[in-house]
């Protein structure tokens, strides 16, 4: 049987883009401690911050997913398992 994984890692420099979740976990809490420092809590402030986060989060893992999955559009040249 051949292993039928969708992400194949050609390029290393890829996994940088992972980072993006460390880097907002971080961020995220940074935020969520200098809002703590705010007598009444901007709630709308940290929220904003936190989506900020969320963005960076989301961007970082789809440009990683897409960059290392077969596509005809997005990456031709991927190298992929078929079963024939």
């Amino acid at each position: 049987m051949k292993n039928k994984k969708r992400l194949i890692v050609e390029e290393k420099w890829t996994y940088l883009l992972l980072l993006s979740v460390p880097f907002a976990l971080i961020k995220t809490g940074f935020d969520f401690m200098n809002c703590l420092n705010v007598t009444p809590f901007p709630m709308g402030e940290f929220l904003m911050q936190t989506f900020i986060s969320l963005m960076i989060l989301v961007i970082g893992v789809s440009l990683f997913v897409k960059m290392n999955t077969y596509s005809a559009w997005l990456n031709p040249d991927h190298p992929r398992n078929i079963e024939k």
